[in-house]
């Protein structure tokens, strides 16, 4: 299957004013030393973007460096030192209020549970 050519056609005067503009000259060169001109420039251009980037690559590790941090001795001392004794009952207690001894002040019991009377229309009727 014959493949159609990627050259445009000029004419002679087309040729010589395209060859006078700055892409013309570049063409040229191009195609006498290809990477030179072509190569060259595009891997200089992935080097000083890499290099340009570090920067800000290097922030993103230093925070998932501080976030994952390992703890050294005298930090994980003191969090053991600090922990509170815990006692599964007298915590589940504690939360239902049944306890009053950790608390500051103290809760008072003289109360009574006494049933709000309803409205007439919202009694029951059976």
């Amino acid at each position: 299957m014959p493949s159609f050519g990627v050259h445009t056609f000029r004419g002679k005067k087309e040729q010589e004013a395209y060859n006078k503009t700055i892409a013309g000259k570049y063409a040229k060169l191009v195609k006498k030393n290809h990477f030179l001109f072509l190569g060259l420039p595009f891997i200089l251009s992935i080097v000083a973007g890499s290099l340009y980037l570090q920067k800000f690559t290097s922030i993103k590790w230093e925070k998932y460096d501080d976030k994952y941090q390992q703890l050294g001795e005298e930090e994980m001392m003191d969090l053991i030192e600090n922990k509170r004794k815990f006692d599964k009952k007298d915590d589940y207690y504690r939360l239902q209020g049944f306890l009053t001894d950790h608390l500051e002040k103290e809760v008072s019991d003289d109360y009574e549970i006494v049933r709000v009377q309803r409205k007439k229309e919202d009694e029951p009727v059976w």
